[in-house]
């Protein structure tokens, strides 16, 4: 279902999607809301450079809004109506489709939001508006100046940086360079990972920083392999990746490379994209859900996939939904700014652990104190909105397959 390049057109998104027209954005048909609904909006990434993470994450999404409807639904048996809109992979496609949420949908909350870019944009529409912001992105940043309005879904990039450290270190590589892309979520892990690297006694050979969507990369891959480190840390997306492991692949370089996932793995994209020449050997990591936790098998089971499936960014989807219903259960308001100031009472210690979300909206309507555990994390949050407890899936390429190596903490 992809192109050369990994990136899906908007003709193989109607497919992937089982023919729902995308026109309008229309991911899904915007029919009148019946009275009593209660409006929820998600931008999420269809086409371009993040388009294969968009289905699984609109899928659980859809599966979770209508578990709570057919069990009832909210706030005295109100349904929630879920509009979801195509990032397209753009910044300036996600303030579209945020105002359009705001203003035409009316939505409490604006979810999803994968990319750092396009959750910064969109981010002053929502808070002008007093609404809910919950994303899967990592750029610092996000949650700076958020009014509490603002709940991410993912780890921190300042997170991620110590863990490739880590993995760097795993996997004996002392002398190391970094080839990274200019955007604000690659920036931010660049700082974190240098300085976790220097505590395990690694060295940083060169940084070389480069611009999304060059025609190539042949100048910076010199650069970065050319003084034969023992291994390249490549902070890229999935599109730049792929053009990147070709060009060193062709320059016939030794040096190890370790790769976020956002390039590397993008749900399978990365490795139907290249040679298995090419893909052989990367190491990639990035957070990903409690894979033993009961949770997450429960949530594999839901999705209707093998045991065992990694879905590194559905679980998100489906907890903003969970933590949103949730909240505004307790609070007994689709009111943004009272709604929001329930969500770490519902989803922090103490409480009583529980993971079916029919179950804790009764036990929330009884009065019961919860601790909701989500499927693609514990959805814990500190007084940032910052989620807590992230763990990162150290993956590695062999024969055309990713291979799970470890879980680093």
């Amino acid at each position: 279902m992809t192109k050369s390049n990994g990136m899906l057109d908007r003709r193989q998104v109607v497919g992937l999607l089982g023919g729902v027209s995308l026109a309008g954005l229309g991911v899904r048909p915007t029919f009148a809301q019946t009275a009593g609904d209660i409006p929820i909006g998600m931008v999420l990434p269809f086409t371009g450079a993040t388009g294969p993470y968009g289905p699984d994450m609109k899928k659980s999404a859809d599966l979770v809004v209508k578990t709570i409807n057919d069990a009832g639904g909210i706030l005295g048996g109100r349904k929630i109506q879920l509009f979801i809109e195509d990032s397209e992979t753009s910044a300036t496609t996600s303030v579209t489709a945020t105002r359009k949420l705001l203003d035409v949908n009316k939505v409490e909350v604006v979810g999803g939001f994968w990319g750092s870019p396009e959750a910064l944009a969109s981010k002053p529409l929502i808070l002008a508006a007093n609404k809910v912001q919950m994303v899967s992105a990592s750029a610092d940043s996000i949650t700076d100046d958020s009014k509490g309005l603002v709940y991410r879904f993912q780890a921190r990039s300042s997170q991620w940086g110590p863990a490739v450290a880590k993995l760097v270190t795993e996997l004996k590589l002392k002398k190391v360079s970094v080839l990274a892309q200019q955007n604000p979520f690659v920036i931010s892990m660049i700082e974190p990972f240098k300085d976790a690297l220097a505590k395990l006694n690694g060295t940083i050979v060169d940084v070389v920083i480069y611009n999304p969507n060059q025609p190539s990369y042949r100048a910076e891959v010199e650069k970065a392999f050319g003084s034969e480190p023992d291994g390249v840390f490549c902070a890229s997306l999935l599109t730049d990746f792929v053009a990147i492991a070709k060009e060193a692949f062709r320059g016939g370089y030794k040096s190890k490379i370790v790769a976020l996932g956002t390039g590397a793995d993008a749900d399978g994209a990365f490795i139907k994209s290249v040679p298995n020449e090419v893909s052989e050997g990367i190491h990639h990591i990035q957070p990903g859900p409690p894979l033993q936790s009961e949770s997450y098998k429960k949530f594999v089971k839901e999705m209707g996939a093998p045991e065992g499936t990694v879905f590194l960014f559905a679980g998100n989807t489906h907890d903003q939904v969970c933590v949103t219903a949730l909240a505004m259960e307790h609070a007994k308001s689709q009111d943004s700014a009272v709604w929001s100031k329930s969500v770490r009472e519902v989803c922090n210690p103490p409480g009583e652990e529980v993971d079916d979300i029919v179950k804790a909206l009764a036990m929330v309507r009884a009065g019961k104190k919860i601790n909701f555990v989500g499927a693609g994390a514990t959805v814990d949050f500190n007084d940032r909105g910052d989620q807590l407890n992230r763990s990162f899936v150290h993956q590695v390429i062999h024969d055309g397959k990713n291979q799970i190596v470890d879980i680093i903490s």
